[in-house]
């Protein structure tokens, strides 16, 4: 069934590109030569470039050492200050709400993979979570990002503001 799925989503893509040239026929989530899980990973980032001030780093899916469940994973985003030497983590939570309701099978399915990912970061190290909900939201996201530019410096936040 996934499969016959899978085959209509391209064919239909493929007619959608003949009318329209300009739209490709395979989606990549992909900018400046960065690759996402998700559009609410490709909206974060893309708010990310626009809000974060020139004095921080972004990195896009950097390792956090020092992790609970295993030696390293991967965060989404890590903002950083090379003025303070601080830094925080951002995870997009794009299966989930606030509410972390699971409705769906597949959001059942994924949910404790979700959990255990969010919970593996060291103590000194809580990520600032976006959930879906937040990425619809342009002051919920702009908050978020916000938190995260004060975690790093809270100097460069009172100049960008």
């Amino acid at each position: 069934m996934l499969a016959a799925r899978g085959a209509a989503w391209l064919a239909f893509r493929e007619a959608v590109h003949q009318c329209h040239p300009h739209l490709r026929v395979e989606e990549k989530l992909a900018q400046d030569g960065h690759e996402f899980d998700s559009f609410y990973e490709l909206a974060v980032y893309r708010r990310l470039k626009s809000t974060l001030p020139s004095t921080l780093r972004l990195d896009i899916h950097p390792v956090v050492k020092g992790c609970i469940f295993e030696e390293a994973a991967f965060a989404d985003f890590k903002v950083s200050s090379t003025q303070s030497g601080k830094s925080c983590f951002i995870e997009v939570v794009g299966l989930f709400d606030r509410t972390f309701t699971a409705y769906s099978s597949t959001q059942k399915a994924r949910k404790d993979e979700t959990l255990r990912r969010l919970h593996c970061y060291p103590s000194s190290q809580h990520p600032i979570l976006i959930f879906k909900d937040m990425v619809c939201n342009p002051e919920q996201i702009t908050a978020a990002i916000r938190q995260a530019i004060a975690a790093v410096a809270e100097d460069v936040l009172r100049t960008a503001a």
